[in-house]
């Protein structure tokens, strides 16, 4: 046990709360105390915790605490400490609190001030910014605007120049030139072809400049091309479809010529041999530029027939064979004298083509009507023998 003036210097100075570690109330009994320090002592008692410090320690409080408790002048002394410590600590925690909150308040002032110094900083520095972009702009929009005006001049003096250039060219040339013109070749218009499919369809298969130029290139010698997209209104449709038209200028009217005359061919050849390949078939016409056969072309003349002959190739005709749409050779008559017209090879040329599409369309019709005499024949003996 601890001496009576260790005892009661415990009393008046230990921060220790000795009811907490006794485990009683501070309004317990000598009797309770005695049997809470009984109790306590034996779970901290140094024959049962061996070396272990902290529990020593323990037991030590327990002792004083017992000491200073079990005598009632000791306990007066140490309930007068520790109720006047107490209320030390709600003091100081109370003035901690409300210095905790000025300083809290100062540094929210001080960061709010300085915030708004910040934004203010801020905003001034996005008005210059503003005024200087609005210069900015305005001196880039002047200097395009003197860019493009000099871009115009530039290209109407060139446009005058070349203007110029091309009549001082033509001047000698016409005054050089008889009277009565030659024929000087055959009109781009008239050596131009057009070639329509759905744009949708030709975006599919790739069609683009250079393979519309390689895919009719079989028919001669192309000079340029060029694209066009326009929506069509079809009569059994209520929307509009748009449709991409391929202008093909040949350097020859013959190549032209071939090209109206075999696309349905190439059709025809491209269905037959069911080949994933749809170039042709995905085209829906090819026709002359201005929408008709050029007037240098010789036209045939209509048929003088006896009436005991019967119609020409009538199956050709109704499976819409485009091979009868073709001027014979022997129709032709003769080539209207212009400027604009073919030379005599081109001609030459457009008459062979034509007149082997005449014999060929000729074996076409007698093969046809073989055909149908053998069906004939087949449905006769068919009937004679039932």
């Amino acid at each position: 046990m601890a001496s009576s003036d260790d005892a009661m210097e415990h009393a008046l100075n230990s921060a220790h709360d000795f009811y907490e570690l006794l485990g009683v109330l501070p309004v317990a009994n000598e009797s309770e105390i005695r049997r809470a320090y009984r109790q306590t002592a034996l779970k901290y008692h140094p024959d049962k915790v061996g070396a272990d410090t902290e529990k020593l320690e323990k037991f030590h409080l327990l002792q004083i605490a017992y000491d200073v408790l079990s005598d009632s002048t000791k306990r007066q002394v140490y309930d007068n400490a520790h109720r006047a410590r107490k209320e030390k600590a709600i003091r100081e925690e109370q003035l901690d609190g409300r210095r905790r909150h000025l300083k809290e308040e100062l540094e929210r002032r001080e960061r709010e001030g300085a915030n708004e110094l910040k934004r203010k900083r801020g905003e001034a520095a996005e008005e210059d910014e503003y005024h200087r972009e609005l210069k900015r702009l305005a001196a880039d929009g002047a200097r395009r605007r003197k860019e493009y005006a000099e871009k115009l001049r530039r290209e109407a003096q060139e446009n005058l120049d070349r203007e110029q250039e091309e009549r001082s060219r033509e001047e000698p040339e016409s005054a050089a030139t008889p009277a009565t013109p030659n024929p000087v070749g055959v009109d781009e218009l008239d050596r131009t072809v057009k070639a329509r499919w759905p744009t949708e369809m030709g975006d599919n298969t790739r069609h683009s400049q250079g393979s519309i130029a390689k895919q009719f290139g079989r028919f001669g010698k192309i000079e340029h091309t060029m694209f066009k997209t326009k929506k069509v209104k079809e009569e059994s449709s209520k929307h509009r479809r748009e449709y991409t038209t391929a202008y093909i200028v040949f350097a020859s009217i013959v190549g032209a010529h071939a090209a109206v005359t075999d696309f349905p061919d190439m059709v025809a050849a491209e269905e037959k041999s069911q080949s994933s390949e749809r170039m042709w078939r995905l085209i829906s016409d090819v026709t002359w530029a201005h929408g008709k056969e050029p007037d240098c072309i010789p036209k045939r003349a209509p048929p003088v027939e006896s009436q005991d002959t019967p119609p020409a190739t009538p199956k050709v005709q109704k499976s819409g064979d485009p091979l009868r749409r073709v001027p014979s050779f022997g129709s032709f008559k003769g080539t209207p004298k212009a400027v604009s017209s073919p030379s005599s090879d081109e001609l030459l040329m457009i008459r062979l083509k034509n007149a082997e599409r005449k014999r060929l369309a000729e074996k076409l019709r007698q093969q046809d009507e073989e055909d149908d005499r053998a069906a004939t024949q087949g449905l006769g003996e068919v009937s004679s023998t039932i």
